[in-house]
């Protein structure tokens, strides 16, 4: 089984000017968890995983707040500050500097054996499928479960027969 019969096609993808939130909307909306960049004639650049989301933002430190009557204030105005500057930082990002600029991909023609050892990677939950420098296709784990639960159902077939 090839890599054409396995992948999701169109790829849904971002462009290197994309925003964080942008590129957050676009996997929630999607329900995927990693989206390739590409340029405009739809060369892959890099890819942004759900992992490099939550790593770019986990160095925003929340403010300490305190209960007064029935809201909230913040316990230090500066804490407060502190918070939204780095807030702006991280949405101000753009995806060329977040994704992996170094992504693994493989060609139309990549065999089930091979894809299965690339994505057997933990931090890997998605692979690019690239033809003339072009991604055509995206393969996520969720394809490999469905493609193997066609080859068990496909198996368990034969022996009943």
């Amino acid at each position: 089984m090839k890599a054409t019969e396995l992948m999701s096609s169109p790829a849904i993808t971002v462009g290197p000017d994309a925003k964080v939130q942008e590129v957050a909307r676009t996997m929630r909306d999607a329900q995927i968890s990693g989206v390739p960049v590409v340029d405009a004639a739809g060369t892959l650049l890099g890819v942004i995983t759900e992992l490099s989301l939550i790593e770019r933002s986990a160095p925003v430190k929340q403010p300490r707040y305190l209960a007064v009557l029935s809201g909230m204030i913040p316990v230090s105005l500066e804490e407060y500050r502190e918070y939204r500057e780095q807030v702006k930082l991280v949405l101000a990002t753009d995806a060329s500097e977040l994704m992996d600029d170094d992504p693994e991909s493989v060609d139309p023609d990549t065999e089930l054996d091979t894809i299965l050892a690339v994505m057997s990677e933990p931090e890997r939950t998605m692979l690019p499928v690239v033809e003339q420098n072009k991604v055509i296709g995206v393969i996520t784990r969720t394809d490999l479960v469905r493609v193997l639960e066609q080859l068990e159902m496909a198996l368990e077939e034969e022996r009943e027969e």
